[in-house]
Order: C-alpha cells, then sequence, then structure tokens
C-alpha cells in the first residue's frame, strides 16, 4: 500500500497538503505559500548541478560549488517550511514520516513559479533530505487535469526497418556496411522473418521527403 502525500498548487499564492492512504487525519484547508527560492538560488543550483560538474574550469568553480553545496540544507529547510510550518500540515507529514508504508510526496500545479522550485531538495529541519530517508521518499511532480488519452499501438506481427546511412561531404570513408550488417545478424538471431529491413537510396533529405 502506498501514503501519499500531495502538495496541490490552485495558483501560486496556495497550497493544499493532502493526504491520501490509511491515516485518520482530515485534510487541513488550503493555505497561503510563498516561494522560498529566488530566481538567484535557482540559478545557482542549475550551475552546480548542470555546469560545475561537465565545464570545470578554475579553482574559483570549486570556491563557488562549495558554497553552493553548503546551502542545500538551508534552502531544503526553507522548502520544508513554506509547506509544512502550518500545524495542521505538519501534523500531516510526521503520519506521512512514521508510517510503514510506501510512502510517495506529489507536487501538483502548473505555475512556473510553483514548478520552478526545486523540491527534490526538501529537508526535514529536523532530520535530513527527504530522499536520504530510509527509505527514501520519492518525490514527483503532476500537472493537473485529466490529459489526453494516450495512444496505444496496435501490435503487429512485423515491423519495418528504415536504415538512412550518412555519408557526410566533409568527413573520410565511413564503411555503409558495418552498422546494418550487425543490426541485421542481430535480427536474424532475435526475430527471424520479423522485421523487414529497407535502405534509403539515396540517404539524402530530399528523398526522404518523398517517401
Amino acid at each position: 500500500m502506498t501514503l501519499e502525500l500531495n502538495l496541490t498548487f490552485a495558483d501560486a499564492e496556495h497550497v493544499q497538503v493532502s493526504l491520501r492512504g490509511e491515516h485518520g487525519l482530515p485534510d487541513p484547508p488550503a493555505q497561503a505559500f510563498s516561494p522560498p527560492l529566488d530566481r538567484k538560488v535557482r540559478a545557482d543550483l542549475t550551475w552546480y548541478l548542470e555546469t560545475y560538474p561537465v565545464h570545470y574550469t578554475t579553482e574559483l568553480d570549486d570556491v563557488r560549488a562549495e558554497a553552493i553545496a553548503a546551502k542545500l540544507p538551508e534552502w531544503g529547510r526553507a522548502l520544508f517550511n513554506s509547506v509544512f510550518e502550518p500545524r495542521a500540515a505538519f501534523r500531516l507529514y510526521e503520519t506521512f514520516r512514521a508510517s510503514d508504508d510506501q510512502r510517495l510526496l506529489t507536487v501538483g500545479g502548473l505555475h512556473p513559479l510553483v514548478l520552478g522550485q526545486p523540491w527534490e531538495l526538501m529537508c526535514d529541519p529536523d532530520g535530513i533530505f527527504l530522499f536520504l530517508e530510509t527509505p527514501g521518499i520519492p518525490i514527483r511532480r503532476r500537472l493537473p487535469g485529466g490529459g489526453r488519452t494516450p495512444f496505444r499501438p496496435a501490435a503487429k506481427d512485423t515491423l519495418r526497418l528504415l536504415f538512412v546511412v550518412s555519408r557526410p561531404d566533409d568527413q573520410g570513408f565511413i564503411d555503409p556496411r558495418s552498422d546494418p550488417m550487425a543490426v541485421m545478424d542481430a535480427i536474424d538471431a532475435e526475430a527471424p522473418g520479423r522485421i523487414a529491413v529497407e535502405f534509403l537510396r539515396p540517404p539524402t533529405l530530399a528523398n526522404c521527403g518523398s517517401g
């Protein structure tokens, strides 16, 4: 059984905290919400998580990264308090945290100020980051509304595979047989007679459009 703690944002100024599962506590009314992390903090996090690991340049980057890492618990606690500081909401969280059921925290909303908050960083002020709990508490995002019915393709007995082998003008010789031969050998071994292979000749954009 899964116990799901929901943070539902109708807009950027209100959040509804609710608990789905066996718990016996009433859901509190919607409460005021103020996004705790500003644009600069979000930019620092983006740099720390996406740029620093792959585009390290100087020791100054290390200094900046260490300063950001030191701030992570503080930012995580600010996120936590922005939704669980009211007593009624915190009681739901305590019940959620103490449960032996599988736990899931879901953030739902459409407003950019809500979606832009790094909820995955949420940290219990008296404990640790939620994802480091034992077992870890996963945090997912959900867009409200029913959405479209997912496309469900009908299974086919056979498939058609089109090979487009590029030969760039500014490159040396590329053997056009290497990749297709490996794929065709695998097809013969795993799905003989179930995949029809065709090669686009010549492999040009104009020819792609004509098919």
